[in-house]
């Protein structure tokens, strides 16, 4: 199956373009507001249609559509679909998601795919009355390798059951948003919440296998609403600092552990512009699991460092240091992992 990509928006859009070019993918049309931006990737990925006009691109998609369809009935076993991806700014996604909807395209829009629960209700309940497939959002932090050896951990419950999960992202807020007005900088459509809270309450799903949630407390603040870049007239009423609590209900009931999980975020971005860091710590019986921006830790009892001395905990995804379970067979068989100390009589002292 050959697929035609359409792009709108040249932010995060940008980014995606190259990745899919890169993978092969035809990338046949993209939108932009940013001139430049356009021109720019136009020519760098040999794209045939760029414009800032949304309607233009969509007759496009239209003409274009119809060519590939009569190329399919000529052609035996040829087959063509195409895939649109909106990365727009949040205040823009449900209009331009809907109208692509409309029109019987399959779509993947961008996190937080929509500035508020009617518009992303709307979004649902279109692809449904129009029989075409949405991809409500792009969540990546699910999809690192990290993440997906920390989920297996979890699930393994060779470290015991989880008894809570604390988040702490830590950036600076022209780094992130840039140093012009921008949306980022308005509450409606940035923040802290928005920017990096959605993601994180993906992963936390992801990590207790969509586990229900029970109750949400938390506050936002916005400490800085004029600096250096932005003065004037204009104000950042986007939130910098976001602190919440989720409390996710526990699916077995036969853990020793009868209350629920909770899961605490601290997100801040009033730290020095040299500063990104983001830590996810999974509390655990035996042991905490850290995942450290795109690095895996594990601090173990006292009681694991007692069975496995000399033991290499940090950075068990590291080919410096190969991530192997040495727990028991089963374990190591289905994660092909080691960490542990050299069992007595085997080797010369090196890990395996």
């Amino acid at each position: 199956m050959q697929a035609s990509v359409y792009i709108y928006g040249t932010g995060w859009g940008t980014v995606v373009a190259k990745l899919l070019h890169d993978q092969g993918y035809r990338i046949v049309g993209i939108w932009s507001h940013d001139e430049d931006e356009l021109a720019k990737i136009k020519e760098d990925l040999k794209i045939e249609k760029a414009t800032t006009d949304k309607d233009e691109l969509l007759a496009f998609q239209e003409s274009e559509k119809q060519r590939l369809a009569d190329l399919g009935r000529n052609k035996r076993n040829s087959s063509y679909t195409t895939l649109v991806w909106v990365a727009t700014p949040p205040f823009e996604l449900a209009y331009v998601t809907t109208e692509i909807l409309k029109l019987g395209y399959n779509v993947v829009v961008e996190a937080p795919g929509a500035s508020s629960v009617d518009d992303a209700e709307n979004l649902y309940n279109r692809a449904a009355q129009y029989s075409t497939w949405l991809c409500r959002c792009t969540y990546q932090l699910r999809y690192l390798p990290a993440t997906m050896k920390l989920s297996k951990l979890i699930e393994s419950k060779e470290f015991g059951v989880v008894r809570n999960i604390e988040v702490r992202i830590q950036c600076n807020l022209n780094t992130m948003y840039g140093k012009r007005y921008s949306w980022k900088h308005d509450e409606k459509c940035g923040g802290a919440l928005n920017m990096f809270g959605c993601h994180i309450i993906d992963l936390l799903l992801y990590l207790l296998n969509e586990t229900k949630v029970n109750a949400v407390q938390g506050m936002m603040f916005t400490f800085e609403s004029k600096n250096e870049y932005i003065t004037g007239f204009r104000e950042i009423t986007s939130d910098d600092v976001c602190n919440f609590c989720l409390r996710f209900k526990r699916n077995n009931f036969n853990d020793r552990f009868k209350n629920d999980i909770i899961a605490s975020v601290r997100i801040s971005m009033l730290h020095p512009d040299t500063i990104f860091k983001q830590e996810i710590t999974v509390v655990m019986e035996k042991a905490n699991l850290i995942l450290d921006n795109c690095k895996l830790h594990i601090q173990p009892s006292s009681e694991l460092e007692k069975k496995y001395p000399g033991c290499k905990w940090n950075d068990i995804l590291s080919s410096d240091n190969p991530p192997k379970f040495e727990f028991n067979t089963e374990v190591n068989d289905k994660f092909g992992m080691n960490i542990g100390g050299e069992r007595e009589g085997e080797g010369d002292g090196n890990h395996s």
